[in-house]
């Protein structure tokens, strides 16, 4: 989802509690928890350098000008923008700062690519073990067309409405391209609303014949991080970005 935080920094909370020499990471444990014994608490941790440098990083308590609903974390969420949704602990209700890093399930175990520049591995290859592996943090640049969906029919010889937002990290999407049947065809980017914000666009073509029609929509973010053609393996499927693919055809 996409809305508008209020909160306090991250930051100045550890400041006024104090963060003493020998820090290394802060964890953060909410109200969450599993539907089995056997399943771990869910506890997130940021390196100590970042919880205290990035100043966008909040608790929040405010969701689009409203108290938070209970479902989003209703009282106080952590809010990590540019990180995947597993950071934003819900329902908080504990941050300790530890002078170690730390291995429990959800940081250890489970969200974790493979350690390397594609943090991918060849196909039917099994993913690493720690070391080989770490934690999943930041989205990559994908993009989405939303008012169409794959099958859809759309009228011939009549304008088409194409709509639909792109997202990254945090660097701020620079350009949106849309191709039909390999050739492309305008775009027009939607409000700036920040940097960690989904960037929405349209576009409108009209099919000139009756037939199928191949829709591929592809984002550039303001990093230079461009979405890829193909898709690098990974079995757990983190981070997958390639170009979007819509078939509709006209009638």
């Amino acid at each position: 989802g996409n809305a508008r935080w209020t909160g306090v920094k991250l930051q100045d909370v550890l400041a006024k509690a104090g963060v003493g020499a020998g820090a290394v990471q802060v964890t953060f444990n909410g109200m969450d928890q599993g539907g089995k014994s056997t399943i771990p608490d869910f506890i997130k941790s940021l390196n100590v350098d970042i919880a205290m440098s990035n100043g966008d990083i909040i608790l929040a308590y405010a969701m689009n000008g409203t108290d938070l609903p209970m479902l989003n974390g209703y009282p106080v969420r952590l809010v990590v923008p540019g990180y995947t949704g597993t950071y934003w602990v819900k329902h908080l209700t504990e941050i300790t700062v530890i002078d170690s890093v730390f291995t429990e399930f959800y940081m250890g175990t489970a969200y974790r690519e493979p350690a390397n520049d594609c943090a991918c591995v060849p196909p039917g290859t099994a993913v690493p073990t720690p070391p080989g592996t770490r934690p999943v943090t930041g989205p990559r640049v994908r993009s989405f067309i939303t008012n169409l969906i794959e099958g859809a029919q759309v009228a011939a010889n009549a304008p088409q409405a194409l709509r639909g937002f792109a997202v990254d990290s945090g660097s701020g999407i620079k350009t949106v391209e849309i191709s039909v049947n390999g050739a492309s065809i305008p775009v027009t980017l939607g409000s700036d609303l920040g940097k960690y914000s989904f960037r929405g666009f349209e576009a409108t073509f009209t099919p000139d014949a009756a037939g199928p029609y191949v829709l591929k929509v592809k984002a550039t973010a303001n990093s230079g991080e461009v979405q890829p053609d193909t898709q690098f393996w990974a079995p757990t499927g983190y981070g997958y970005n390639p170009i979007e693919t819509t078939n509709v055809t006209a009638i």
